[in-house]
């Protein structure tokens, strides 16, 4: 058979929750950069960044508030869901895109993706609530780290293989080192957090605890 006569290869597609993830970083990011370039010519885009930041970052002093006056407001609840599409610069974006497409991609084929928007979510809010009772006063939390360090573990939890497993400890030691190395704060705790919930999860929505509550 020659090889045009061959049929061409299925290539499976990404799913949707992987689209919508990705698709939404690249375009927060677009937003912002454009801003920072004057390419967007609005009052104050300049420092949509720097708003962004206080919009949607992580402040352990308002997770403080919150704790002490027992008061928990939607408008205050929601960042830790939207925390992980807004960042520091277009590199940090690129990177979560990437891994995010890539090992999304495997923790869908196998969880489907809602289940895997709601884990991702699920694990970055428990990474932002890490964060914010341990990190000092003035401090903040922003960028998908945690979102990609929560994939990184349920795609451990999922195969359990060496190759996965040994992906994971490389994550681990690189950001334990980089933290080291450049600083960073706490943010690394969300990050490992993150982690450790995604993994928990992936685990719960694939195992026998769903087919429990399922026969319930």
């Amino acid at each position: 058979m020659s090889d045009e006569s061959r049929p061409a290869p299925i290539v499976n597609p990404l799913p949707w929750a992987v689209w919508l993830l990705t698709l939404s970083v690249a375009g927060v990011e677009l937003v912002l950069w454009a801003g920072a370039h004057g390419l967007v010519n609005w009052a104050g885009s300049a420092g949509w960044r720097a708003q962004a930041l206080v919009l949607f970052g992580i402040s352990p002093d308002l997770q403080g508030w919150m704790i002490d006056s027992g008061r928990y407001p939607p408008e205050r609840l929601w960042r830790y869901l939207a925390y992980g599409f807004v960042h520091l610069g277009p590199m940090q974006a690129a990177l979560v895109v990437v891994i995010t497409a890539a090992l999304g991609k495997a923790c869908a084929e196998r969880l489907g993706s809602v289940k895997v928007v709601v884990l991702l979510l699920v694990a970055q809010a428990a990474g932002g609530v890490a964060f914010g009772l341990v990190a000092d006063p003035g401090a903040w939390l922003i960028g998908g780290y945690p979102m990609i360090f929560a994939l990184a573990g349920a795609y451990a939890a999922l195969l359990r293989t060496k190759h996965a497993l040994f992906m994971v400890a490389v994550l681990v030691v690189a950001r334990l080192v980089l933290t080291a190395v450049a600083g960073g704060g706490m943010d690394w705790l969300a990050d490992l957090t993150a982690l450790g919930a995604g993994a928990v999860l992936a685990r719960a929505l694939d195992g026998p605890i769903l087919v429990r509550l399922r026969r319930r």
